[in-house]
């Protein structure tokens, strides 16, 4: 027992030994008398290093041969011959650890470097034994950037080495043609996450670069994939590249299974601001996604004047959530075509058409708008009625005059409110109309009165609040004395 225990250990210190010796001797794989001879000077010594014994000599070797760039084509086979030559090698810098190296590694920089010159024998190498090899020829290719290396690479897609594939799809993605958009696509289904995530990557890339009318047409096709996420890579980019070209299809695109390709498809119409995705972006408000019919609410606030009349129309459709948005679109564009039609819909049966439509015309600050507002300070709803009041707050100076008059209505929520707007308006009209309501016999609407004088400042008001210190309410003492100090200043 104890005998066959020495001959393992042994056996693996043996199999230890030799991938040393293997591995600090690692040469390229053609012969050393392989070198041509005709080929500058400089060349041929560099490429004769890549043999030594001594790894650092073999990645100074190869460091030397990318700094000489396209010249050293002829050492191309030789450096892949390396690319498998992973002994590291510690750098060093004043004395100091810097980093680490190895002979692939400086080789691989070097065909990245020569570049053009190196993509043939490259391309021949993603078929090479050595997955390393396979790996390193991919990321290369990627980085050079050469069409002639597409073919290979689709190819390359379906090596069994997943590492393989990942950069495979980057290289594929860096290149961005748009052969690769097929085969791409599929590899959005590999079994291995990280390659899936370099193709989405990739796919995002290729399509991202297509600009003339040919390439375009792909942007189309990929958009009738039965993979979803072909279908958002397609959409996506549509939205970047912002060309009028693909209004048609984004607007198919909103009726799209999936919401994100739905939600990308109304935001690119958006910042495409074409008025032909009107009408589409309109019925898209009837989404059952809540992130889509935000997302076409932005677009047609950012189409602007040209979805105006179609918005108006709007006001009128069977959808509560069509009428509802329309009116706060409405508000956003600023468009005075919508103010009697606004006007309108604060009569709507639903409380947030009326609350929007009261927001809305707080915007766009008609004066035909303040007595309809000034009815509806009435509604049963208390969000319609904050909305409206903040609504003719906005308006301003056309809306005194009606709620001078509204401090005699009926109604004393009416008076109420429109004693706190006129103080917030600060129009020295309001202030004999106020100071007959500090008489008042509610005491909410005294009160409302003294502090809206407070907010004006106007000297009239100051005997009138004086007064109001002697009223039987605390609260109206106290906010007469608050009045008093803003008037005086003190």
């Amino acid at each position: 027992m104890k005998n066959t225990k020495k001959i393992l250990k042994l056996f693996l210190t043996m199999l230890f030994i030799m991938y040393f010796l293997k591995s600090s001797y690692a040469q390229p794989n053609i012969p050393e008398e392989s070198i041509p001879a005709n080929i500058p000077l400089e060349v041929k010594e560099q490429i004769k290093r890549l043999y030594s014994q001594d790894p650092a000599e073999r990645a100074m070797a190869a460091t030397k041969l990318g700094e000489i760039g396209t010249q050293a084509a002829s050492a191309v086979p030789f450096l892949i011959g390396i690319l498998d030559d992973g002994y590291p090698i510690v750098l060093h810098t004043e004395n100091k650890i810097s980093g680490t190296t190895s002979p692939s590694k400086e080789a691989a920089i070097a065909l990245g470097k020569i570049g053009k010159p190196a993509v043939e024998a490259l391309s021949a190498s993603l078929k090479d034994k050595d997955s390393d090899v396979r790996t390193t020829a991919a990321s290369i290719l990627g980085d050079i950037k050469d069409n002639r290396a597409v073919v290979p690479l689709i190819d390359a897609l379906k090596d069994e080495d997943p590492h393989v594939r990942e950069n495979v799809a980057k290289a594929l993605g860096n290149i961005k043609d748009a052969r690769s958009i097929g085969p791409l696509s599929i590899v959005l289904k590999d079994k291995k996450s990280n390659v899936q995530d370099a193709a989405f990557e990739a796919l995002s890339k290729v399509m991202g670069g297509l600009k003339d009318s040919n390439e375009i047409e792909l942007l189309t096709v990929a958009l009738k994939s039965n993979e979803r996420i072909v279908r958002q890579v397609a959409v996506k980019t549509m939205r970047e590249i912002k060309d009028v070209r693909v209004v048609k299809s984004l607007m198919i695109a909103l009726k799209d299974e999936d919401s994100d390709v739905r939600k990308n498809a109304a935001e690119a119409l958006g910042d495409i601001k074409e008025s032909t995705a009107v009408e589409p972006l309109i019925v898209t408000l009837k989404d059952r996604d809540s992130g889509v019919r935000k997302n076409a609410a932005e677009a047609l606030k950012k189409i602007g004047s040209p979805a105006a009349e179609p918005l108006i129309l709007a006001l009128k459709d069977e959808d509560i959530g069509v009428r509802t948005t329309a009116a706060s679109i409405l508000g956003d564009i600023k468009d005075n075509r919508a103010v009697v039609p606004l006007i309108d819909a604060l009569k709507d049966v639903e409380s947030n058409v009326r609350r929007n439509s009261a927001e809305s015309l707080g915007e766009l600050k008609d004066a035909q708008a303040v007595k309809p507002l000034v009815a509806i300070l009435k509604d049963k709803d208390i969000h319609v009625r904050d909305s409206t009041a903040e609504a003719l707050k906005k308006i301003g100076s056309p809306a005194v005059e009606p709620l001078i008059l509204a401090l005699k209505d009926e109604d004393i929520g009416v008076r109420t409110t429109a004693a706190s707007i006129l103080g917030d308006i600060k129009d020295n009209r309001a202030v004999v109309p106020l100071i007959d309501a500090l008489k008042d016999d509610s005491w909410v609407l005294r009160f409302e009165a003294a502090r809206a004088l407070g907010k004006i400042k106007d000297t009239r008001a100051v005997e009138p609040l004086r007064d109001a210190l002697n009223d039987k309410d605390s609260y109206i003492r106290d906010v007469a004395a608050k009045a008093l100090e803003q008037i005086s200043g003190k």
